[in-house]
């Protein structure tokens, strides 16, 4: 079997009036309507947070499982070599490198992996990923990624437990930190020897703050639906399916508690989802969002 591998400028009064009127029309969100602007950029931006989490735990599994496209980048080494536990692979991503998926990233990530794990035990730790001096679109990251062999595993079905707990620090001190623990399973590709077919199902939950200014502005939770697990196919830069349940509390201008339904769709290898708030009326969506309330 083959193991899963998986600061703007004041502006006349009229051309205020006119960006407010586009924003309204653009962004008519029924179920954030009313809310101060600063709040909902706020909410915005949570919630790409929480897109991007799950972005960035997708391109380490990927790493691990062998399915990442190193077609442009980075340059790949492993010592003393990938046939040999325990080893590393350190992926040097240099000055900046951009990769399929439209990203850049900068400095050096290093997976070790301490047991096989086409033959390592249920519930052993496989590898772990560190950072050095790496960025992702100019934001630093610190952190490690843990991955096991889950306790849920079979012989012939293995399920990876997947365990985050990151930091991005922007250039102005701003920081986001989040934690995850997911359990990715294979469902198609196992019996083929490239890794490009494989196709993972995804649940669990993460947690994350946004700290601004040296405070505390937002906190939230996600879960994916167990009845509705995210599909993630090696194939493609997206998830594809399933849907993310959340909530999100904002604290500036005082707390304010919101849920989300962030659904991937139908299974197209696109960055659409709908998104709905409060149970609000499900809107589509393009990831990461920058539909309300003002892209400044």
């Amino acid at each position: 079997m083959k193991f899963v591998r998986f600061t703007w400028r004041m502006l006349p009064l009229f051309a205020l009036v006119s960006l407010i009127i586009f924003a309204c029309n653009k962004n008519d969100h029924p179920a954030i309507s009313g809310q101060p602007s600063s709040k909902a950029t706020l909410l915005m931006n949570a919630t790409n947070d929480m897109v991007q989490a799950s972005t960035l735990e997708s391109e380490d599994v990927a790493d691990i499982v062998g399915s990442a496209d190193s077609s442009a980048c980075p340059v790949v080494t492993f010592a003393p070599s990938r046939n040999d536990y325990p080893h590393t692979k350190t992926l040097d991503y240099g000055s900046g490198c951009m990769g399929a998926d439209s990203v850049t990233r900068q400095g050096i990530k290093v997976i070790t992996f301490y047991m096989n794990p086409d033959s390592a035990s249920i519930g052993t730790l496989i590898s772990e990923v560190t950072y050095n001096n790496f960025s992702v679109n100019g934001i630093s990251m610190t952190g490690t990624v843990d991955t096991y062999i889950d306790s849920s595993s079979t012989n012939t079905m293995r399920i990876l437990k997947v365990v985050s707990v990151k930091t991005l620090t922007g250039t102005n001190g701003d920081s986001k930190l989040f934690s995850s623990t997911n359990y990715w399973k294979q469902t198609q590709g196992g019996n083929t020897a490239t890794h490009k077919d494989d196709v993972f199902q995804v649940t669990g939950s993460a947690y994350g703050t946004e700290t601004l200014d040296g405070a505390t502005q937002v906190e939230w939770t996600s879960t994916i639906n167990a009845n509705k697990p995210v599909i993630k196919p090696a194939d493609c830069n997206h998830r594809t399916k399933g849907e993310v349940d959340a909530n999100l509390t904002v604290i500036t201008g005082g707390t304010s508690n919101f849920t989300e339904v962030l659904d991937y769709g139908n299974g197209d290898c696109d960055n659409i989802a709908t998104l709905s708030i409060n149970g609000g009326t499900p809107q589509q969506v393009t990831l990461p969002l920058y539909f309300w309330p003002l892209s400044l």
